[in-house]
């Protein structure tokens, strides 16, 4: 089992009137392997996702491998899971073929080895690598950055892959892949968005203007300190009703603008109800841009005495990640950035403006961070970050902050293909919710996209936090296909699962609920198979709704993990229990509640 050290990294900061906090922990156990893990190369991305469905987010890092998440912060690498991955940097996350699992694309800028693919998620924790048709040209399909998206909402993910010419040896344009709905792409070259040559990097997919249809921005900065205009475009798909078309934006400060950009983010940061838009620059001439929406495709740029130095500080940043780290209702940003310069953390101060906080771990630690991912690996309700480097400055930050906010986390899953649902992981989504909190009634909203970090994404889960507020009063889903759920009186400090076209249903973690029937007794079953390797099933019932813990222990009695520590409605439940990171011999698990214990003996053969 894997022990993370208790060392804890704080600042409080007063502003605004108000206390706010954030209290991050950097994990530096060397037996846990994201910890150990050594990094190599230059400018590599890095994704929380769930790779198995088991309601826990895995970690991927470029050229390394999957860290599958086994709960209570324990992780293992899966050796080869994704093989051949060679000096890729850039990586997209979607369920393109709809099957319920999800699937990766890696790309890479090196033209004399070129290694960009697309692998298809087995389901057993091995990936397969596509060599057939124009998705398995990795000569001609080098880049740099790259993200999934339904650009014409037909329920499938099609793919964008941003050539950064110069970089490598990368000399063509981009490449747009249109997904066929049969597991094949076609590429699609006589675009908007795949007619140029230029110094492109990150593109991110994100209805910037909430009209019903996925938008493209791409940063294109040559890292000269001279700069130049990004390339964005407005996709039509809504206006001609007919299929998707993409037109560069020519007009206004972000069409106008010259940047060096990197990291585009479509975000609402002063929960106004549209979306705002963030740029890194790679400068330290040219600052980060924040846009601010203020009417239907119209933005002004802010300045330092609107927002803070947010926009002010010089650097050569990268990723800018966006995520309600102390669940107060606002979001948060953190910024890589590149040469040992450290990354920054500014704190939203819930009235448009920002306050840096330099003196977080994820702030003190050595400079040089690339990608960066935001997720709630631990499912505590609080978001945790991975960040991307060397191997001196990468690391894995645990959030523990405690001040007593609320929090959401929903999982939304489209409905597939057919009967006009969505793709299946739901990118495109708009989620919004309302709440009352410190006695305002504040609404917010979050979008599913598939790269929104330097050459990474974050979690796919939806995320938010409702500091002081007892209930979430509305909760607005609106599909990429149209379809809009509305849900009233949302319990906090829950995780969801929402379907489209379906209800919104609690998921509690590492359980399955196998009926809701009263059981005769309280009861704990043989586990199945044993003996096992590496992997076991413990099925249980409880006769009334209470605390319910299930814990392993080895058999000199010492804890080696908890499995269950939370309150579980009467019924007939299930678990996982994975014993990678364990030895070969005899455990017992034990069933607790306030009335009742029971333990079995198993038997774990590697």
């Amino acid at each position: 089992m894997f022990f993370f050290s208790p060392i804890l990294f704080f600042v409080i900061c007063f502003f605004s009137g108000r206390t706010q906090s954030q209290y991050f922990v950097k994990v530096t156990d060397p037996n846990n392997p994201v910890v150990s893990e050594p990094l190599t190369g230059s400018y590599i991305g890095t994704s929380w996702v769930d790779v198995d469905g088991d309601e826990r987010l895995d970690l991927f890092i470029c050229r390394k491998d999957i860290f599958k998440n086994l709960g209570n912060g324990n992780f293992i690498k899966l050796e080869n899971s994704i093989p051949l991955q060679g000096t890729v940097i850039g990586n997209s996350w979607a369920d393109y073929d709809n099957d319920g699992d999800i699937d990766v694309f890696i790309i890479s800028t090196v033209q004399a080895n070129p290694t960009s693919h697309l692998y298809r998620n087995e389901g057993n924790g091995m990936f397969t690598k596509i060599l057939s048709g124009m998705i398995g040209d990795s000569v001609n399909n080098t880049g740099w950055g790259c993200t999934w998206g339904d650009i014409n909402n037909d329920s499938y993910a099609d793919l964008f892959l941003a050539a950064a010419s110069g970089f490598g040896g990368v000399n063509h344009p981009n490449r747009l892949f249109y997904n066929n709905g049969d597991g094949t792409f076609i590429r699609i070259d006589s675009t908007s968005i795949t007619d140029s040559i230029d110094a492109f990097t990150i593109p991110i997919f994100s209805d910037y203007d909430l009209d019903g249809d996925i938008d493209l921005f791409i940063g294109t900065g040559p890292a000269n300190n001279i700069g130049g205009r990004d390339y964005l475009f407005r996709n039509f798909l809504k206006e001609l009703n007919t299929s998707y078309y993409f037109q560069r934006i020519d007009t206004g400060i972000i069409g106008t603008d010259i940047v060096d950009g990197q990291n585009w983010n479509w975000i609402d940061y002063d929960n106004d109800g549209d979306l705002d838009a963030f740029l890194t620059n790679y400068s330290q001439n040219i600052l980060n841009r924040l846009y601010r929406c203020e009417g239907l495709r119209y933005y002004v740029r802010m300045t330092e005495a609107q927002v803070g130095t947010i926009v002010s500080d010089p650097g050569l940043y990268l990723a800018n990640t966006w995520g309600d780290f102390d669940n107060d209702g606002d979001l948060d940003c953190f910024l890589t950035r590149d040469a040992v310069q450290q990354s920054r953390y500014y704190s939203n101060n819930g009235n448009g403006t920002f306050t840096r906080i330099d003196t977080m771990a994820i702030t003190t630690g050595p400079g040089t961070t690339y990608g960066a991912t935001i997720g709630d690996y631990n499912n505590d309700g609080n978001l945790d970050l991975f960040v991307a480097g060397t191997t001196n400055s990468k690391g894995l930050y645990r959030n523990e902050t405690q001040n007593g906010n609320k929090w959401v986390n929903i999982r939304c899953v489209g409905s597939g293909p057919g009967n006009s649902f969505s793709n299946k992981s739901a990118l495109g989504t708009i989620v919004k919710a309302k709440a009352t909190i410190s006695n305002n009634a504040v609404w917010q909203i979050r979008e599913i996209n598939a790269q929104n970090s330097f050459n990474s994404m974050n979690s796919l889960n939806v995320h938010f936090g409702f500091g002081n507020a007892s209930i979430v009063d509305s909760l607005i889903i609106i599909w990429p296909r149209g379809l809009v759920q509305i849900f009233t009186n949302v319990e906090l400090n829950k995780f969801y699962k929402a379907v489209e076209g379906q209800g919104l249903t609690e998921i509690i973690i590492g359980i399955l609920q196998i009926s809701s029937d009263v059981p005769e007794s309280f009861f704990l079953y043989q586990n199945y198979p044993n003996p096992f390797n590496p992997v076991t099933k413990i099925k249980f019932s409880i006769q009334e709704r209470g605390a319910v813990r299930l814990v392993i222990f080895d058999i000199l009695g010492k804890e080696v993990s908890s499995l269950i520590d939370q309150p579980l409605q009467q019924g007939t439940y299930e678990t996982e229990f994975d014993a990678s990171n364990l030895a070969s011999g005899i455990y017992f698990y034990t069933l607790q509640s306030a009335n009742f214990t029971l333990t079995k003996k198993m038997i774990l053969i590697k």
